[in-house]
């Protein structure tokens, strides 16, 4: 399965990870690690999730 990230959406999670980061030093590279793992397990089973449409869930 082929998960990607529009460049808005890359450039949003940096900001986040950057905003965590500052609120409290650690706090955006464990906001990452929970956004990687959320992608791993929709790429482990792409059909747990209600569908949006035909190509998105």
């Amino acid at each position: 399965m082929r998960i990607r990230f529009l460049e808005i959406a890359e450039i949003e999670l940096d900001e986040a990870i950057g905003y965590y980061n500052y609120e409290a030093p650690g706090l955006g590279d464990a906001f990452l690690t929970e956004v990687l793992d959320t992608l791993d397990r929709i790429g482990k089973f792409p059909e747990a999730w209600h569908p949006c449409s035909k190509r998105t869930r």
